[in-house]
């Protein structure tokens, strides 16, 4: 008689479905991510998406009367700023997938400890 096993294929496959659907939906809200910021003046606004990446920059024609290493230095802090915004939601999305992750058993919620065989 062949031996059993206390996780079948479909515990396997129903974990790797939720896992997958886990990664789907952090990769989406990931995706989605978009932190924008403006200095106090209201002279530059950045938009970042959640990796970083420059995806909108307005510059004010009030801007433009800056001397040019005064206005480099506004956008660079400004886009900073966005930066650092989008960076702390990304953390927020990773936290939130790595704490799903770990509160799914997996194949081994399947095991019932104590109700096999002595």
């Amino acid at each position: 008689m062949p031996p059993t096993f206390p996780i079948t294929f479909d515990d396997i496959e129903a974990s790797a479905r939720r896992a997958l659907d886990r990664l789907q939906s952090a990769t989406e809200a990931i995706s989605g991510i978009r932190a924008e910021h403006s200095d106090p003046d209201e002279l530059v606004t950045v938009v970042v998406s959640g990796t970083g990446e420059l995806l909108d920059l307005r510059i004010s024609d009030d801007a433009m009367r800056k001397a040019p290493e005064a206005l480099a230095s506004l956008i660079v802090e400004t886009a900073g700023a966005a930066a650092g915004s989008a960076f702390g939601s990304l953390g927020d999305q990773v936290r939130a997938f790595t704490d799903s992750s770990s509160s799914d058993p997996g194949p081994l919620g399947a095991i019932r400890f104590g109700d096999g065989p002595a």
